[in-house]
Formats: C-alpha cells, sequence, structure tokens
C-alpha cells in the first residue's frame, strides 16, 4: 500500500514539476515575441501550443487558443483569428457545462500537486475578450453584421458576470464545508498575520476595484460605436446613445460625452450627423501578468498549534504603458477602459480561494508527511522532497492584452490623418469614398512602430 502511495506521489509530482516548468518557459518566449511586437510570430507559436485541428475546429489548450485567437487578430489573419476563438469559444462553453462530479475530481487530484496540473479555467474578461477581438476580426473584414453578434454575446458575458462571482463564492463555501481541516485553514486564511505577510509581498486584496456591474467599458464603448456607425434604426442609435452613456459614467470620457450627442442627433433624425467623422481607438501597451512568489505563513495542521510552512501563491507584475496618449491631427486619446483594473479585480475575487486552496494542500501534505515518518523515515523523506517540488504557483492568464484602451474622435478635414506617437509619426489614408471612419492603433511599447488599421463605412 506504502509503495503504490509513493508511486502516485511521485507520479504526481513530476507532473505537476513539469507543468509549471514547461509554461512558465513557453510564457517566457511567447512574451518575448510580444514585446518585440512580432505578433506573427506570437500567434505562430501560440497557434502550435493551442493543438488546433482545422479540421475539427478544435483545440487542446484553452489559454493557448485564445492568445493565438488575439495575436492572429493583432497580425491582420482575421478569418483565421475568428477560428481560433470559435473553437475557444466552444472549449469555454464545454468547461462551463463540466459536471461538479469533475470539478471536484481535478481539484482533489491538484490537491497532491498544484492549481497548474488543473485544466485552465476562464476568467469572465477572458470570454469578454474573446468575442470582442473577433467582434472587431469581422469588423476589419467589413463583415459588419457578424460583428455585431459578437458585440451582443460579449454585453451577454458582462451582465452575467456578477450572477458567476456571487455562484462562484457559494460553491467555494460550499466544497468546504465538512472537510476535517476547513476550521483550521480558515484560522490560516483569515489570521491577520497572513493579511500582514501578504501585503508585505504586495497582495492586499483591496488594490483592483472593478467597474460598476464589473463592466468592461472598452467592449460596451465598442458596442455603442458598432450600433452608431453602422445603425440603421431609432433602436439601434438608441442602444448606442445607452452604452455610451454607462462607459461615460465609468470614465468621464469628453469624447464619449460627445458621442452621446451624436447618438442623440441620428435618434431623433439626423441621418448625417455622423458624416465626415473619424474615430480613433488605442490599444496602449501590455497589461498586468501573473508571477509567482514564495512565502511563509502562518498554518493550523489539524490543531491550534501553528506552523509556519512555505507555500508559493501568484501576484500580478504590472508592465509598462506604450505612451500616455497618442495624437491624430493634433488631438490626443483619452482613456477610457484600464485593462488592468478588469483584470486585478477579478483575481482578487479569486484570491481567497487560491489561497485556501493553497494552504489546504499544504496542511494535507505537511500531515501526510509526519505521519509517513512516524511509520517509514525513507517515504517520509520523499514525501518532503514531493512536497517542495511540487510547490508552484499558477501564473497562467491571458496575457497578450493591453494594459489600457483610449479613444478619441475628430472631424476629417482631408483624405487623411496624421498620427503621432512618441517619436512615431504615421499618415494614416482614408477611403474618400467613405463617410465614415475608424483608425484602430496598436502599440506595444515606446521603441516599436504602432499597428494601424482603418474600417471605411
Amino acid at each position: 500500500m506504502k509503495l503504490r502511495s509513493l508511486s502516485i506521489v511521485i507520479a504526481v509530482t513530476m507532473l505537476s514539476g513539469c507543468a509549471g516548468l514547461m509554461h512558465g518557459q513557453d510564457t517566457e518566449k511567447f512574451n518575448t515575441y510580444m514585446s518585440a511586437g512580432d505578433f506573427a510570430g506570437a500567434s505562430q507559436f501560440a497557434l502550435e501550443k493551442s493543438g488546433y485541428n482545422p479540421e475539427e475546429k478544435t483545440v487542446d489548450d484553452l489559454l493557448w487558443a485564445i492568445e493565438a485567437g488575439a495575436t492572429l487578430s493583432y497580425a491582420g489573419q482575421f478569418e483565421k483569428s475568428i477560428s481560433l476563438l470559435d473553437a475557444s469559444e466552444s472549449m469555454m462553453k464545454k468547461e462551463d457545462q463540466e459536471s461538479l462530479v469533475n470539478d471536484a475530481s481535478e481539484v482533489g487530484l491538484s490537491m497532491l500537486g498544484n492549481d497548474a496540473m488543473m485544466a485552465y479555467e476562464q476568467t469572465q474578461y477572458d470570454g469578454v475578450m474573446a468575442n470582442s477581438i473577433k467582434a472587431w476580426s469581422f469588423a476589419f473584414n467589413n463583415e459588419h453584421g457578424d460583428a455585431r453578434v459578437e458585440w451582443n454575446r460579449a454585453e451577454e458575458r458582462q451582465r452575467r458576470a456578477a450572477e458567476y462571482f456571487a455562484k462562484q463564492i457559494k460553491e467555494q463555501k460550499d466544497a468546504e464545508e465538512g472537510e476535517e481541516t476547513s476550521e483550521y485553514v480558515a484560522k490560516s486564511v483569515q489570521s491577520e498575520e497572513t493579511k500582514k505577510l501578504l501585503a508585505k509581498n504586495g497582495v492586499t486584496l483591496e488594490q483592483w476595484q472593478p467597474y460598476k456591474g464589473y463592466v468592461n467599458p472598452y467592449t460596451t464603448y465598442s458596442y455603442g460605436l458598432n450600433l452608431l456607425v453602422n445603425g440603421k434604426s431609432k433602436s439601434d442609435f438608441q442602444k448606442a446613445e445607452d452604452a455610451f452613456k454607462r462607459v461615460y459614467g465609468l470614465s468621464q470620457s469628453k469624447s464619449v460625452a460627445e458621442d452621446i450627442k451624436l447618438a442623440t442627433s441620428l435618434r431623433q433624425g439626423k441621418k448625417n450627423a455622423a458624416d465626415g467623422m473619424v474615430w480613433v481607438i488605442f490599444e496602449n501597451g501590455q497589461s498586468v501578468v501573473k508571477e509567482e512568489f514564495r512565502i511563509d505563513l502562518p498554518v493550523f495542521l489539524l490543531s491550534d498549534d501553528v506552523s509556519y510552512t512555505g507555500i508559493a501563491l501568484p501576484r500580478l507584475k504590472e508592465r509598462e504603458l506604450a505612451h500616455k496618449h497618442i495624437q491624430i491631427d493634433g488631438v490626443k486619446t483619452e482613456t477610457i477602459a484600464d485593462m488592468d483594473k478588469i483584470i486585478g479585480a477579478e483575481f482578487e475575487k479569486q484570491y481567497p480561494m487560491i489561497l485556501t486552496r493553497e494552504i489546504t494542500r499544504t496542511v494535507l501534505k505537511t500531515v501526510a508527511q509526519k505521519q509517513a515518518m512516524d511509520s517509514n523515515e525513507i517515504l517520509g523523506n520523499l514525501l518532503a522532497v514531493a512536497q517542495v517540488a511540487t510547490t508552484n504557483a499558477d501564473t497562467r492568464s491571458f496575457s497578450s492584452l493591453p494594459k489600457e484602451f483610449q479613444t478619441t474622435r475628430l472631424k476629417k478635414s482631408g483624405n487623411s490623418v496624421k498620427l503621432k506617437a512618441g517619436t512615431h509619426e504615421i499618415l494614416v489614408e482614408l477611403d474618400t469614398n467613405a463617410k465614415r471612419h475608424i483608425v484602430y492603433v496598436k502599440a506595444i511599447s515606446p521603441l516599436v512602430a504602432p499597428t494601424v488599421r482603418v474600417i471605411n463605412i
């Protein structure tokens, strides 16, 4: 029995250790492509890691699939991006419908290793951004009807976000009830010493506050803009006006305030009110990512006796903006959505559960090690080695997103506009036959020239 248990522990140790190491190496290589603005290289790397089957339209790895979908769009491969994001969404739906029994089994196995052993579980912003990127890919291909479908899906995902968090917290509490370790795990999680030690390591659970209603203003603004420039009815313009009002309430953007007035004019029947307008959307910099840190936290080992034990946890690491703003014909962009805020708020909502799982597995591993040591010193020592080897944090996240989104608008004075981003100046040509234009700009860093795409309507 002991040999069988030892074999299981060794197998789990190898799996969990390798999982964390390989993902870390792959992410580092992927981020190297991204930081250089090599979206083609990043997308090809992510595509290979995703296990995409073009014939069956399926993927094996959800995170790499959404990374591939995003970076393919950045690289201008819109049809392929849409295919990857379609496959990703199918996998998300499958994960959402997964039975609680399967979830419990996966979490149970991870207790022998770490969270990185579990299948990647999409965040709420993963789904919202996947639909948003897909919508823009359709728009870049002038498939505005399909883009509208995706905006509707993204908005629906946002409406479900608050319900999701309430349900997640309840499920976590239900899962903990009846566990022998729950009383002592709760003591560790809730202790003032734990909070102080986490704060010293940059984890306060109060740094990031969500936008009201867990809204992503970028998605809601994009939804409204699509209706504004492509709308055909009073109802379309009313929906655009309502979307802009939500975004203005969150951002206080002067540009969005002008969009509200324009949507009102169109709703009131002024059909040519938007003619000659140019809107600019600017994806700025790179979003926060997760990194591992190790810390000794107070752990109660099935008694009131406290022991300080080393555990590994994730925390967020900020990355830089590419530019404070950009200018289009001298008009500056302004921030409407902080992606770091959106990611951070959801991460902090999940953190108590991450911490609870990590302390639970630490208690279980430590107790098992001590019990084994009492009966068999060799087995106890091997379990001690296994505990060290499996102490890794899950640092997987959708890392190819921008740090923030900015926008502005202006009336065109000719058939081109001049974009200025730091030291980069780009003349952007506009279709003379089009009445409205969207200039979409993405900048990774001040050293890399931004990519620019134009939608002429």
